[in-house]
């Protein structure tokens, strides 16, 4: 973890670590280093438990919860790990199920569930593969949760990945909260982002990638307390044949999306802006506006694969609003 600090009063500090399989950015404002410090120290070490427990496929509870769901065991929860399966459960219902972590199974059978497995992925599966998985596997309405163990009709493994960055971001929010700092922007890997308070005088500010280009496609500023969330298909995949195959599946089919090449969200809820642009993605065009209506989203940008965009109202006013009056 390193940090540089302004000589400013208050000063803004900059700290970044590894965690979630990216780099992790933090600025805060605030008058106090030691508090800063420890802050962020505290940040970190709950963002490294939350990606070791909650990794589907990996040595944590999540993995361990998977490991007797496909058995057709029941699996008890820890109250840790309880209020995330009842907030997907409760995402998966207001998506229509575009929102899935229930495709689990699948994730592991196109390589996408680790980034060793993607560097060795330059094929699809065979499709009597992917019928077959999805013949024999449970899905998420399969589901059954008291609060406090889980079961399901048919062998079952849950990814949490979809919204796993919102939930973390969530966390931070109220450390930030318990250590009284009032303004910071938290930035995992450039696709989740948190802001608390202003920078100063003005709003914490964040770039828009362009998904088919190494540059900023726009800029937005965010509200204090509100956090942005961006899917993509450049992230987790391959090109084989000249198509591009990632990480986000659509339950639908078994495949990844294809109508999205980027979605991003704004919501007050972390946790719910990582949910939504996931769901986002698999939509598509088709059902943009359906589903951020249902998930009661009034903040999106879809740039479709062709480089076309797709906004919600409120979200082509800030565009404009933030970019001297230009949308990109």
């Amino acid at each position: 973890m390193g940090s540089l600090a302004a000589c400013d009063n208050p000063a803004v500090t900059h700290h970044s670590f590894p965690a979630f399989g990216t780099n992790v950015r933090i600025e805060i404002l605030d008058r106090d280093p030691g508090r800063t410090a420890a802050a962020v120290r505290d940040i970190e070490s709950h963002f490294h438990t939350a990606e070791r427990e909650w990794y589907a496929f990996g040595s944590g509870e999540l993995a361990r919860v998977n490991a007797r769901l496909a058995k057709g065991q029941p699996a008890t929860v820890s109250a840790t790990l309880a209020p995330l399966i009842t907030r997907a459960i409760e995402l998966h219902a207001r998506s229509g199920g575009l929102f899935d972590p229930g495709v689990c199974a699948l994730v592991r059978l196109w390589q996408f569930d680790s980034e060793t497995a993607v560097a060795t992925a330059n094929r699809p599966p065979p499709d009597a593969e992917i019928l077959a998985l999805r013949a024999r596997q449970g899905n998420f309405a399969d589901l059954r949760f008291d609060g406090h163990t889980l079961s399901a009709s048919r062998p079952l493994c849950i990814d949490l990945g979809g919204m796993a960055k919102g939930t973390a971001l969530e966390r931070a929010r109220r450390i930030l909260d318990q250590f009284g700092i009032r303004n910071a922007l938290i930035d995992i890997g450039g696709s989740s982002q948190l802001a608390i308070g202003q920078k100063g005088k003005r709003a914490w500010f964040i770039g828009l990638r362009d998904p088919r280009g190494n540059r900023v496609l726009s800029r937005l500023a965010l509200a204090a307390g509100e956090a942005a969330s961006t899917s993509g298909d450049y992230e987790r995949g391959y090109t084989r044949d000249g198509r591009r195959y990632h990480h986000i599946l659509d339950p639908r089919t078994g495949a990844p999306t294809t109508g999205s090449a980027s979605v991003t969200v704004l919501a007050g809820d972390a946790e719910l802006a990582d949910a939504a642009s996931t769901a986002l993605m698999v939509a598509g065009p088709a059902r943009f506006h359906e589903v951020s209506a249902a998930l009661g989203i009034s903040a999106a940008l879809l740039v479709a694969p062709t480089g076309e965009l797709l906004t919600t109202p409120e979200m082509a006013i800030r565009l404009g609003r933030d970019n001297n009056g230009r949308n990109p």
